[in-house]
């Protein structure tokens, strides 16, 4: 049992000093620290390569506001990075 994403985001914080925090995971990791309101920027991977039913993103964190920063396509994947506004 952990103590929850919260707490996990603050001992990374704690340990990186003055340096950025990273959040990785799924779609659920990542949702639970949207819905805490953790993320300030949100970067996405999309490619167009269906591999099942998968996880939906923005499930917990409900309607979240974010602010399209670039776009970078490339081959194999379009790179998407947002700020996540603190409504």
């Amino acid at each position: 049992m952990t103590e929850g994403v919260e707490a996990a985001v603050e001992q990374a914080k704690a340990a990186a000093g003055d340096k950025d925090v990273v959040i990785m995971g799924g779609a659920n990791v990542i949702d639970q620290c949207l819905a805490a309101r953790l993320v300030d920027e949100l970067r996405i991977h999309l490619s167009p390569l269906v591999l099942g039913g998968g996880t939906r993103l923005f499930e917990v964190a409900g309607r979240t506001t974010l602010v399209q920063r670039t776009v970078t396509e490339s081959p194999r994947a379009t790179h998407l990075t947002y700020d996540v506004a603190k409504d």
